[in-house]
């Protein structure tokens, strides 16, 4: 516990209600529980979803299911340092961190 703990501190994350109000875990929750009802090619390429303002410009036009598997840094306001740090408490992907409790 203590290691999460210094890491989530990283973040502005203290105690378990600040994680479950913390708008990255937030955002990948939605995406991960949405991906699972996305349908194969219902996303036309001009489509713009709410998440979109979530993402790094580069992921914007993937689909959920693609989305859901990138790094948390995918998200607009992680930084590309916090990957690693997140991945030594085992969050790798957005999906990850959208199941993380």
């Amino acid at each position: 516990a203590g290691k999460g703990q210094e890491i989530l501190e990283r973040f502005g994350v203290k105690t378990v209600r600040g994680l479950g109000r913390w708008k990255f875990y937030n955002m990948a929750k939605a995406i991960a529980g949405l991906s699972e009802k996305e349908e194969a090619d219902g996303r036309s390429e001009w489509a713009i979803l709410n998440a979109d303002k979530a993402l790094v410009r580069a992921h914007e036009a993937k689909t959920l299911v693609d989305i859901k598997a990138l790094p948390p840094s995918a998200l607009q306001g992680i930084a590309p340092w916090a990957d690693e740090e997140l991945a030594k408490l085992h969050v790798k992907t957005i999906a990850d961190l959208g199941r993380w409790k």
